[in-house]
C-alpha cells in the first residue's frame, strides 16, 4: 500500500472510532465544565483499541485505565499497570487512544482517567465483554459502636458553691468491622438540656483497629451553675454508621444551702451573745437582808 493509500486508511479507521457527535455518554462533560470523558458507545471487547474524548481538563499529562467493581476502591480495582498515558493541550481538550485492557476484578466497569496527582479525575462507564475477572466480594463499611457513655461532676470544692467546674465524660466505642478505622471527625457541644451549643474541643480518637475496643475520657469545662443538669452532645462521623449520643449530668453545689445555714445561725448566736444584761429598778423597796426597822 503507498503513502497516501495507507494514510487513507488510517483516518478512516479514527473516524469509524471515533465517538458518534451529540451522542449521550455517561460521564461525558462539556468543554468549559468539570473535567469530563467521553467513550465510544454500545458494548466493547478486552483488547480493542478506542478513541476517548477529553474535554475540561488541566493542561498537562493524564492517565487513562480500565476498572471493575466500579473503581469504588480505586487502584485495587483498576488495571493500572495497562494503563494509556497522554498529553492534554492548553485548551483542554484531546483524543486519547486507549487500549481497553482487562480489568483485575469483574464490571460494573468504568475508565478512569486522571491526572498524575490525582487533583483532577472523571470516569465514564463501559460495557466490556471479554472480562474474566473474580467479583469483590461485598464488605462491611468500616464504621464504630457506642458500647457505653458516662458523664460525672468532677468539679469537687469549686462544685460545691456553684463556680465553673467540669464533667468528666467517659465513652466507650468498638470497631466491629474488618478495616481500621483512623481518626475519625467527631464534635462534642455542652450547655443545659436541649440547649448543648457551647463547642468543647474535642482530643483525636487516633487509630481503632478492626475488633478493637476503646475508651476515652473527655474532661468538659462548665460554667458557674447553681442547681441544675448538664448535657453533652456527641457526634463521630465514620463512613458506614455515624455515632451520636447525648449524655445529662446534674450538679448539686450543697455548699451553698449548707454556707447560708452557718451564716444565718451565726448571725442569730451573735444577735443573743451581745444583747445587755438587765439592771436593777432603784424603785425596789423590798429591804436588804439583815436590817431591822
Amino acid at each position: 500500500m503507498t503513502g497516501p493509500l495507507r494514510a487513507v486508511a488510517l483516518l478512516a479507521v479514527a473516524a469509524a472510532l471515533a465517538p458518534t457527535p451529540g451522542a449521550a455518554v455517561p460521564g461525558g462533560t462539556p468543554a468549559g465544565g468539570a473535567p469530563g470523558v467521553t467513550v465510544p458507545a454500545g458494548t466493547l471487547r478486552v483488547g480493542q483499541r478506542v478513541l476517548v474524548g477529553l474535554a475540561g481538563w488541566p493542561a498537562g499529562t493524564v492517565q487513562a485505565e480500565v476498572c471493575g467493581n466500579a473503581a469504588r476502591r480505586g487502584v485495587l480495582d483498576c488495571a493500572t499497570g495497562a494503563a494509556t498515558h497522554g498529553q492534554v493541550p492548553p485548551t483542554g481538550r484531546a483524543t486519547l487512544p486507549v487500549l481497553v485492557a482487562a480489568p483485575p476484578v469483574a464490571c460494573p466497569c468504568v475508565l478512569r482517567v486522571r491526572t498524575p496527582t490525582g487533583t483532577a479525575t472523571a470516569s465514564a462507564d463501559l460495557t466490556l465483554t471479554g472480562v474474566d475477572a473474580p467479583a469483590v466480594t461485598p464488605t462491611e463499611p468500616a464504621g464504630l459502636t457506642l458500647v457505653r457513655v458516662r458523664a460525672d461532676d468532677r468539679s469537687g470544692p469549686r462544685g460545691w458553691f456553684g463556680l465553673p467546674g467540669e464533667l468528666a465524660v467517659r465513652i466507650t466505642l468498638h470497631n466491629p468491622g474488618a478495616q481500621d478505622v483512623t481518626d475519625p471527625p467527631w464534635q462534642l457541644t455542652v450547655g443545659p438540656p436541649g440547649q448543648a451549643r457551647t463547642i468543647v474541643a474535642a482530643p483525636a480518637l487516633g487509630r481503632i483497629a478492626a475488633g478493637q475496643t476503646r475508651e476515652y475520657h473527655v474532661p468538659v469545662s462548665t460554667g458557674a451553675a447553681p442547681f441544675g443538669s448538664y448535657e453533652v452532645d456527641g457526634r463521630i462521623v465514620t463512613p458506614g454508621r455515624p455515632v451520636a449520643f447525648t449524655v445529662a449530668a446534674s450538679r448539686r453545689p450543697w455548699g451553698l444551702p449548707v454556707l447560708t445555714a452557718v451564716l444565718t445561725a451565726a448571725l442569730l448566736f451573735a444577735r443573743r451573745g451581745g444583747r445587755p444584761t438587765r439592771a436593777p429598778d432603784s424603785r425596789d423597796t423590798t429591804p436588804a437582808p439583815g436590817r431591822t426597822g
